[in-house]
């Protein structure tokens, strides 16, 4: 049955994708899983936020994570080089984009539970955050990386092998998935070899700083004063448009399995 239940959710949000009606278009998304008893779950609450949600606390009973990226089309993405508000386009893929997840973290579970007597539960979108922390009580891009789908890159950003240009989306179900394998390899080209620094330049903030240690590489709250004062969205994503925008530029990535 596993199997026929990954199959399931996978073309349910493709369908829905490919269905969504959105003026903004998407390359291929990618779908991945992740055990509700991996212990990165429990990191999170170091590294994120000590209230972060773990996949028990959104389900009783949790036993797997479903993850999932919409990568903008690539005219979105150009759209949003330089300036210092976010490009018409860029602001509507975030709107739509948000609500077509919405839309998918909404219709998911019912049809899970219909088809397959499974139970499943997910936060929204977006603004399941604090704003004055910066922090949130679950993060899909964290969701997403510990399902297999990327590696966060020195602006803050899930670098997936589509790249950092989309959006994230998870809900947790109380069946047991395969994981995804998660792929040992760096694909920020800052950290990998200091040879990038386009995020940096990119931020009109000043909100991308270069360091080694990540957690002092993002002032959220600049970021944050930013997009208050520049957009009506609450987005800008200038640092999600240069090399790591379409995928990873690193060229000596390591293939080690976890």
């Amino acid at each position: 049955m596993a199997d026929d239940l990954k199959s399931f959710i996978d073309n349910y949000i493709r369908q829905q994708v490919a269905g969504a009606g959105t003026q903004t278009g998407y390359r291929p998304v990618l779908v991945g899983y992740a055990s509700a008893y991996d212990p990165l779950w429990g990191e999170l609450r170091q590294v994120a936020d000590p209230n972060h949600a773990l996949p028990a606390d959104m389900l009783p009973g949790a036993r797997s994570a479903v993850a999932f990226f919409l990568p903008f089309e690539r005219s979105v993405v150009k759209s949003n080089r330089g300036g210092r508000a976010p490009s018409p386009e860029w602001a509507l893929a975030y709107r739509e984009t948000n609500a077509l997840i919405n839309r998918i973290l909404q219709g998911l579970p019912p049809a899970l539970l219909e088809n397959f007597g499974v139970r499943a539960s997910a936060a929204p979108a977006t603004w399941n955050f604090d704003p004055v922390t910066m922090s949130c009580t679950w993060s899909h891009k964290s969701a997403c990386a510990i399902a297999g789908l990327g590696s966060f890159g020195l602006h803050h950003l899930l670098i997936t092998d589509a790249g950092s240009a989309g959006r994230c989306g998870s809900l947790v179900v109380d069946a047991a998935l395969e994981p995804t394998p998660r792929i040992t390899k760096e694909r920020c080209v800052y950290f990998e070899s200091g040879e990038c620094s386009y995020c940096i330049g990119a931020c009109p903030a000043g909100a991308i700083h270069p360091s080694a240690d990540a957690k002092l590489s993002l002032d959220k709250q600049a970021c944050w004063a930013h997009i208050q004062a520049v957009s009506d969205d609450d987005c800008c994503g200038k640092c999600s448009t240069g090399p790591c925008a379409f995928g990873s530029s690193v060229r000596r990535p390591r293939t080690t399995t976890t």
